[in-house]
């Protein structure tokens, strides 16, 4: 994403008319927009990889600056500061943005335009002119959250998390369960597949962390569905995992939350549902941290999973007192210095995320993994380090481990 000096060819046009005296333009621009929503999505003449994309700004009581904060791998934040259309309540930017891809924004107005990134993030905006956003309903705190979005035009289409009325579906079950070690009982759900039945062969599972965003919000329970019914997966029984306020703790390698894992929740998974005891037929799964964690479970637990499933996972993390160098990636040292053990990888992450934390860090898991012997598949999706392709991505990982060779 590049901030532009040309002016997208409606605001040139609407600055001519206003400055010929046509007041009523700038309420007719206003009508377009909230008719056909935000932002602006042009061509740019010989140019076939980016598009031109406006966004804008509608002021309604007197501001001083507006900034666009894309949801990527980019922290020059401060360049996409937005401009007032001549005298009006239109601030707007002009950006060349890849024409293939998903991109997560906010703005954020009034901004003190210095370093304080906390202070920032906590004042972001959605924008209230887009009509393609997401709807983040947070149980915790009662702070819900709309987050805004572009689909570019040439963007692949997601077909997995859509819901398909003319299939058979699975079930979901939702389980409280007591740890010994929590304080607090967890919230669990479990899928099964349509027909579920206890009986001939057992069926493979998978287990995902931040249980409650892989069906609220990435349409998990559809993608099963759909990659069910269209034979590309075999039936499958998934338990998905809450997440709570102590996410960051629990998903950052930590042994108590593994532990609990394994030695509390799948003896009860295995002991209520008719699934697999053999490692090869288990995938331990999650996103960002959690995609971390899952391989992390495959370190230290090869004999309970055999497949890791890592969306965008959080390879930059370092425990504390861990003094290599800071490109060094501490989870691949793992690996590195062990004899390789019975596990396949699915490893994805976007490429508009950070280019060293994240997607070095990925790419450096992965040719560790290939050096070892490991069987590897590694994708990177055309979006960022957000929700607009997880719950396509999840469909595409579950093929890639358990899924049918056709």
């Amino acid at each position: 994403m590049e901030k532009l000096k040309i002016k997208s060819f409606t605001i040139s046009k609407l600055q001519e008319q206003l400055e010929l005296g046509n007041e009523e333009a700038l309420e007719k621009f206003w009508e377009g927009i909230l008719e056909n929503g935000s932002p602006l999505i042009e061509v740019i003449p010989r140019d076939s990889i980016h598009h031109l994309v406006t966004f804008v700004y509608k002021e309604d009581e007197k501001i001083e600056n507006v900034l666009v904060i894309p949801e990527m791998g980019d922290c020059r934040f401060l360049n996409y500061r937005m401009e007032r259309l001549l005298d009006t309540n239109l601030w707007y930017i002009c950006c060349s943005i890849r024409n293939d891809i998903r991109l997560q924004y906010s703005f954020s107005v009034d901004d003190p335009l210095d370093n304080d990134w906390d202070s920032r993030f906590e004042n972001l905006q959605h924008d209230e002119l887009n009509k393609n956003f997401l709807y983040v309903e947070d149980e915790e705190d009662g702070e819900d959250e709309i987050l805004s979005y572009v689909v570019m035009p040439k963007a692949d289409e997601h077909v997995w998390i859509k819901e398909n009325f003319d299939i058979p579906k699975g079930k979901l079950m939702e389980y409280w369960l007591e740890s010994i070690k929590l304080d607090e009982a967890r919230r669990i759900r479990v899928y099964t597949p349509h027909r579920y039945k206890e009986e001939g062969q057992p069926y493979r599972f998978l287990v995902l962390t931040d249980g409650d965003e892989y069906l609220k919000i990435l349409s998990a329970k559809n993608v099963l569905d759909n990659l069910i019914a269209d034979n590309k997966i075999p039936p499958i029984v998934v338990l998905f995992i809450d997440s709570t306020d102590t996410r960051e703790e629990e998903l950052s390698c930590s042994d108590v939350f593994i532990d609990i894992l394994i030695n509390e929740f799948m003896p009860w998974f295995k002991a209520n549902y008719y699934i697999s005891h053999e490692a090869e037929d288990g995938i331990i799964g999650g996103l960002s941290l959690g995609g971390l964690t899952a391989s992390y479970i495959g370190f230290k637990h090869s004999e309970a999973f055999g497949n890791i499933l890592s969306q965008s996972g959080a390879y930059w993390y370092k425990p504390s007192g861990w003094d290599e160098a800071e490109s060094d990636c501490w989870i691949s040292s793992k690996f590195e210095k062990i004899e390789k053990l019975p596990l396949k990888f699915y490893l994805n992450v976007g490429i508009l995320e950070e280019k060293e934390s994240m997607i070095g860090a990925n790419k450096k898991l992965r040719d560790v993994l290939i050096t070892k012997g490991y069987k590897v598949e590694y994708e990177e999706f055309k979006g960022g380090h957000d929700y607009l392709c997880w719950g396509e991505n999840l469909g595409n990982g579950l093929r890639s481990l358990i899924g049918y060779k056709q």
